[in-house]
Order: C-alpha cells, then structure tokens, then sequence
C-alpha cells in the first residue's frame, strides 16, 4: 500500500507519518511530501543521489528529510520528496496522482477556540477537492494510535441515509480486510430533528438504516458489525458511540461533491470536530479492489 504523507517539522508532521505507518502497516511505502513556496525552486528526492545544492535551504531540507526517515517504524519503505509548488494541497494532489498514492495522510487540526478540533487551511482544501481519500487525526486520536501500539484494531464506515453507502462501506472494508485481525464496523447516524415534522418516528427510521446497510452488506458479501447510534441531533448520536484505542473511521463526501471528489458536508464536518480517533474521507463514487468474505 502506498500513501501520501504531508510533512511538516513539527509535531503535525510526526503524526502524520504515525498515522499513516499504522493505516499503511508491515509493508507500506510512504512517500513523504515537504511542499515548499514556488519561489523556492527546489526538488529533491531521499534517499537518493546528490540534489545539486549545497546552500543553506538545502542543508535545512536535508535535516528535515532525515528526521522524518527517522520516524518511520521498521518494515515500511519511506523516501521524502521535496517539491516546490503555487499551493501545498494542489501540490500534495498532484503528488499522490504522479506516485500512485492510496491516500493523503495528514497530521493534527488545529484546536478551535470552542474546544473543538477543526481542519487547517491546506486540510481544508484537500477536504474539497481531493481525487484520493485524506486521512487525517487530532494529536489526541494520534495519542490513542500510540496506546495501541501504533497498530490499528478496528475500522468503523459511517454511512447516511443517501446513497453512497457502498463506496465508503467498501473502503472501509478494503481497508480492514488487508490485515486479518482487524474487525469492521458500519454506523449509522438517525437523528430526530432530521426526520421531519409528522414524516417518521425515531424507531422506525433506525430499522430502516439498519435494513439498508445489511442490504448493502450482503449485497457485497462483507461482514461488519452493524451499529446505529440515535439520538435528538446528530452531535447527540456521535456522542453515544463507543470508541477504542486503535480505531479508525471512514466517511463519505456530500453528495453535492464532483464524481470522483472529495467534498466534505455538513454531517462530515461535525463527524470530523468531535471524532477521538482519525478519519479517512473518501471521494464521491471511489472504488476499490473488491473485498469478499
């Protein structure tokens, strides 16, 4: 598998690739990314041969590529490459399209002011408009990773009541059935206040979601575990889920996302600020290598 990291030098970069060893596993390739302004005509691959520069940036990136190295667990493959571009998240999409990426993995958001975690500005843009799914984790997810031992112990899908449950069900599913002792888990999320005035009650709803992810489920032949968490809002069904040391969740894209693009709705986004573990969001009609029980 190989992945895309966006690396800083600091502790976001190290998260980064923390993630993406644990979401890559035994025999992962990262491809670590440091984006530079365009006005800094730089480009260099590590390992590899001599870059041609012998100035103080370059001594500066040389230190950079090999702290990052450094931090990549054994039995994972790693070169940094080092690339000059008008805007970080074209650059990282252009990045993972020219090696072939499975994703781009991110660090830690920033904290918001509420408390809540929010996605910085190149996130943010790689949340609207990515053609790869983008991992990415707060540094409390990140530290949840770490009790784990940096290795992943069960994936959750979250999945709505629009179509689109399948691309996200797969990936998740793909994403679990690389590893064989990681377990699935699709969500569902019924909130009453999204129900509509006199159209359904609350337990009616839920055994609707259910029977439209088991329909999804067997349709592709996938075992999960089914979970559909309720509540008056959706924050309130967020908040009834339970979560472990090691876990990791996918979601998908709004459906007013391009085909093949990323764009994170509103559901996504309050997914996204509260979540304690990190998330992957996938691309609107992603496909990936079938996956069958």
């Amino acid at each position: 598998m190989r992945l895309l990291v966006g690396y800083t030098a600091d502790d976001r970069g190290a998260e980064a690739i923390a993630l993406a060893s644990a979401l890559g596993g035994e025999g992962a390739h990262l491809d670590v990314a440091i984006v530079l302004p365009q006005s800094t005509p730089f480009s260099a691959s590590y390992p590899g041969g001599d870059h041609g520069y012998r100035s103080i940036l370059a001594e500066k990136i040389d230190g950079w590529a090999q702290t990052a190295l450094g931090l990549v667990p054994a039995g994972i493959s790693a070169r940094v490459i080092a690339r000059s571009v008008a805007s970080p998240a074209q650059g990282l999409i252009l990045l993972a399209q020219e090696t072939g990426a499975r994703a781009i993995v991110l660090g830690g958001r920033a904290r918001h002011v509420a408390g809540f975690f929010v996605p910085g500005s190149v996130a943010s843009s790689l949340l609207h408009a990515s053609p790869v799914p983008v991992a990415m984790g707060n540094p409390g997810a990140v530290a949840a990773l770490a009790r784990a031992g940096g290795k992943l112990g069960r994936v959750t899908a979250f999945v709505g009541t629009r179509a689109g449950a399948r691309g996200v069900i797969q990936a998740a599913a793909s994403a679990a059935a690389r590893r064989p002792h990681l377990t699935l888990r699709v969500v569902s999320l019924v909130a009453q206040d999204e129900l509509g005035e006199g159209k359904t009650d609350l337990p009616t709803a839920i055994s609707a979601a259910e029977a439209r992810v088991r329909d999804v489920l067997t349709e592709h032949r996938i075992e999960a575990e089914i979970s559909i968490a309720s509540g008056n809002s959706i924050d309130d069904a967020i908040a009834e889920l339970e979560w472990n040391d090691g876990d990791i969740a996918f979601v998908g894209s709004s459906r007013l996302a391009r085909k093949k693009r990323l764009f994170l709705g509103s559901t996504g986004q309050r997914i996204l600020r509260t979540l304690p573990v990190p998330l992957v969001v996938v691309p609107k009609n992603h496909t990936s290598e079938p996956t069958q029980s």
